[in-house]
């Protein structure tokens, strides 16, 4: 009888303590954990929500994830985005977060001038902290997808949607989680959230235009867990305009980082996730130093830059050749080098024009310009020490040919290096 009596209260001790614990409310049940008294906190972004945003916690059903009526409100702390809720209660780990507000705009550097919603579904089992994104909003609808409509465990759809999500933008995972990413992190994945808000926003796009870009995507990668159409070749498109600098301007990716750096003082490289979107968006594969100074032609018929060609440069990111005189400076060996023409006006009066050869008419200062711009031009050795911009100089000798060797010796410099439109020569075939 004391055997009995000892066996079970060893029996019932281990169910009461399998149905304890500080955090739960009913403990374990096929996977589901009721969460108790949670404070859950977390950033908000777009770019930042704005103060007064509402932020809300859905509870949602352990086994179907639909939502149960009860929820938990509260507002967004500070132009940061940041918020927190105590006493979160759930019947389930799981729960959807939504935030609704107005948002600061990186690109145009100023408040919305609308109202957008975003959400995150989350698993609170082993986090009090969740960060709500365009990551976060995309992958919620894929994972509810995948449980509902095809029977997938919980974690099993987060890890099948988060691929899916890195690489349709391209983007290699590197254990990043979209509830962890901040566009003001180096870690974690920032720079390819930061990326993605810049490439579904625009500069010319309103806050309409936006949400209804985003719906499209969201809407497609919930079903399918990609997103396909002409939308991708018009981003790419426009992120390939948004890295060049137009004259005196700041390029649109110059403007953006700019803005945020007057928001935080910490702002991952996101510029090469930007490159990375629309170089894969046009099919032209890596760029590395395997392939330094490579030229391929982007093969996406959607795209207005379709066959247009691109070189692979030592930062390794692509640029439109078209767009090289309109480029930054390019670091190559160590050397700053301004990869512009420095014209056909400069020091007009000493410039001389290639073929020498050309009959009385052509020298004329209209005729000779056209000279210049079709075969080319040179200086005496005096004037072309003042012939570049101001804080530039032309390279030594040594620096000239570092940088024909860092694009491949002079047998395929000239393929990486060569004007936008070739070399012509119908006069006498000199150029």
């Amino acid at each position: 009888m004391k055997k009995r009596m000892l066996f079970f209260l060893l029996a019932l001790g281990i169910v009461l303590l399998a149905c304890s614990g500080g955090d739960v409310v009913g403990g374990v049940l096929d996977g589901v954990v009721a969460i108790k008294n949670r404070k859950i906190a977390g950033v908000t972004q777009k770019g930042p929500f704005l103060t007064g945003s509402s932020v809300t916690i859905q509870e949602l059903d352990g086994r179907t994830l639909a939502q149960t009526g009860k929820s938990f409100k509260a507002f967004v702390k500070s132009n940061q985005g940041d918020f927190a809720i105590k006493g979160v209660s759930l019947v389930s780990q799981y729960a959807m977060l939504e935030v609704e507000g107005y948002f600061r705009n990186e690109i145009a550097g100023k408040s919305s001038d609308g109202k957008i919603r975003l959400n995150a579904l989350t698993d609170l089992r082993k986090r009090n902290h969740v960060n709500v994104n365009l990551l976060t909003h995309l992958e919620s609808g894929r994972i509810l997808n995948l449980v509902q409509k095809h029977g997938l465990s919980v974690d099993a759809a987060r890890k099948q949607a988060e691929q899916e999500l890195f690489t349709s933008f391209g983007f290699m995972n590197e254990n990043a989680v979209p509830e962890d990413m901040d566009i003001f992190s180096e870690k974690n994945g920032g720079a390819m959230l930061l990326a993605v808000s810049v490439l579904m926003l625009q500069d010319s796009s309103t806050e309409a235009d936006f949400s209804e870009r985003m719906s499209r995507a969201a809407f497609a990668f919930a079903e399918n867990g990609t997103w396909s159409g002409t939308d991708r070749a018009e981003i790419a498109d426009w992120a390939v305009y948004s890295e060049v600098a137009n004259g005196s301007d700041l390029s649109v990716l110059q403007r953006v980082r700019k803005n945020l750096e007057s928001w935080n003082e910490s702002v991952p490289p996101f510029e090469t996730y930007i490159n990375l979107f629309w170089s894969n968006e046009y099919g032209l594969g890596v760029c590395s130093d395997e392939n330094f100074h490579e030229v391929r032609p982007n093969i996406n018929e959607n795209s207005l830059f379709y066959l247009d060609e691109f070189v692979c440069n030592s930062n390794h990111r692509w640029s439109l050749i078209a767009y090289r005189e309109n480029a930054g400076d390019i670091n190559v060996a160590g050397v700053y080098w301004a990869p512009r023409n420095v014209g056909c006006e400069k020091q007009k009066s000493h410039v001389g024009y290639l073929p020498d050869l050309i009959d009385s008419v052509l020298r004329m200062e209209e005729m000779e310009k056209k000279q210049c711009i079709t075969y080319g031009g040179y200086f005496y050795a005096y004037d072309a020490l003042n012939v570049c911009p101001d804080g530039y100089r032309l390279p030594t000798q040594e620096e000239a040919q570092a940088l024909i060797d860092a694009y491949g010796g002079s047998e395929k410099a000239a393929v990486g290096l060569r004007s936008v439109d070739g070399f012509a020569a119908v006069m006498g075939g000199a150029c």
